[in-house]
């Protein structure tokens, strides 16, 4: 989403909430444990079963310029892990920032940087058999005399509780 002002040492963004679809989209749960369900929030009041999802970017593709014209960073320039040109955009942008404003240092970026290049490919998440998502063989299902394939997708739920 496109910083619409930085002032302050504060970054503003417009976040769409009426919107189902797109990159935030708001969510209700009965229990904190569940996986949400869209809401209209045209419809609906917010209350403590809601919540914000937003499928935030790292970075974007010079090529792109629609997107590109959404980065306060457009002159920042690097090497992506895909070989492409790439500017800072979201994540990366607001990091730029927060270094910046010394919300965080230079000492602690060059730690999690160093902590994440020593995580090895067995210990991601995705290599973890216990978090892979499992899908049962499809099956014939008639229901209604309709009929139907079936299946089961079981998806790993991961929560942080910030205290």
């Amino acid at each position: 989403m496109r910083i619409e002002k930085l002032e302050n040492q504060k970054i503003f963004i417009e976040i769409p909430l009426t919107a189902q679809s797109g990159k935030t989209r708001v969510k209700e749960r009965n229990s904190f444990y569940e996986y949400g369900l869209p809401v209209a929030t045209k419809t609906k009041s917010f209350s403590q079963k809601h919540y914000v999802e937003w499928q935030i970017g790292y970075d974007v593709d010079k090529k792109d310029k629609e997107k590109l014209s959404l980065s306060t960073l457009q002159e920042t320039n690097f090497l992506g892990a895909n070989g492409k040109n790439k500017a800072l955009y979201e994540l990366s942008e607001y990091l730029y920032y927060f270094k910046k404003w010394n919300f965080i240092s230079k000492e602690e970026l060059k730690n999690l940087c160093e902590f994440l290049s020593n995580v090895k490919n067995n210990e991601f998440l995705d290599s973890n058999p216990n978090l892979s998502i499992l899908r049962s063989h499809p099956i014939n299902k008639n229901i209604l005399q309709m009929n139907f394939c079936y299946c089961e997708v079981k998806y790993p739920a991961l929560m942080y509780k910030f205290s």
